[in-house]
């Protein structure tokens, strides 16, 4: 029995101590991939290892990094900027000045077309204004002497995110308007216990369909109202709210501890008082 008492004191002082990060200036070592230097890093978990595994760059005004390269995602950039597209649902408003009675109201169809009674079904589903108008002007010149076209978005069809991890209510959420991480977070029914919020992964397509991966601090946002911590959300993006590492200690103890050594819960505390 004391042999048994021995090992299981030992291993927890092996994990214990190697569970800790070197934080010297900043410089963090230990069981991490690399050897990489931060401002602000607490341990090596898996989430750290996949979101900080590159040099970071630095962000304007921010205390937080955005990492220059994650496995599996392209480099961040804001200069994806957010162009408003139609999509099903979305009602509009064709106006053509010269001619009265071909001014309407319409909605994009579940095709994704448009119906107008002088020139029939035309694609909408993924255009913006202007890229519409100019495709109806070369459709209305063709029946029209002055086919000049405005397009008015009126009502506005379903944008939707995606929040996932650990938040009360996770799934699909609809977009009434410019919303924010932590709008998206409250409206997916808020954080669990569990949640950890200071790196929160933010995923966007980026440039050429392929996928972007950013880290939010929603601890500083709170603390600081630092705005570059808040990002406003694009249509289909995905927000991933990790466990905490006290969550992930928890689990770890319940799983490997409680469940596989042969003593109850009081015993966790008799090993406390000896090693500390």
């Amino acid at each position: 029995m004391r042999i048994v008492r021995q090992s299981v004191l030992a291993l927890l002082a092996v994990l214990t101590l190697g569970g800790c990060g070197h934080f010297g200036g900043g410089s963090r070592t230990a069981d991490c991939a690399q050897t990489q230097t931060y401002t602000r890093v607490a341990g090596c978990s898996p989430m750290d290892k996949a979101a900080l595994a590159g040099a970071p760059t630095p962000i304007a005004g921010a205390t937080a990094y955005a990492p220059a390269s994650i496995p599996g995602f392209r480099p961040w950039t804001d200069a994806v900027e957010y162009e408003f597209r139609f999509v099903i649902g979305d009602e509009l408003a064709i106006n053509l000045p010269f001619y009265e009675e071909e001014t309407t109201t319409t909605t994009v169809a579940p095709d994704g077309n448009i119906y107008l009674s002088l020139i029939g079904p035309v694609p909408a589903e993924g255009r913006t204004p202007g890229e519409l108008e100019a495709d109806l002007e070369s459709r209305y010149e063709k029946y029209l002497r002055f086919p000049t076209v405005g397009v008015v978005p009126k009502s506005y069809g379903n944008r939707q995110v995606f929040v996932g991890g650990e938040v009360n209510r996770p799934g699909a959420l609809n977009m009434p308007g410019p919303m924010g991480v932590m709008e998206a977070v409250i409206m997916a029914g808020g954080l669990k216990e569990t949640a950890g919020t200071r790196k929160v992964a933010l995923i966007r397509r980026g440039p050429e369909g392929y996928p972007m991966m950013r880290i939010v601090d929603l601890d500083e946002f709170t603390s600081m109202a630092t705005a570059e911590q808040n990002l406003i959300l694009q249509p289909y993006d995905v927000v991933f709210v990790p466990r905490s590492r006290i969550a992930e200690v928890n689990l770890w103890v319940d799983q490997f501890i409680n469940k596989t050594v042969p003593f109850n819960r009081n015993f966790s505390f008799t090993i406390q008082k000896d090693l500390f």
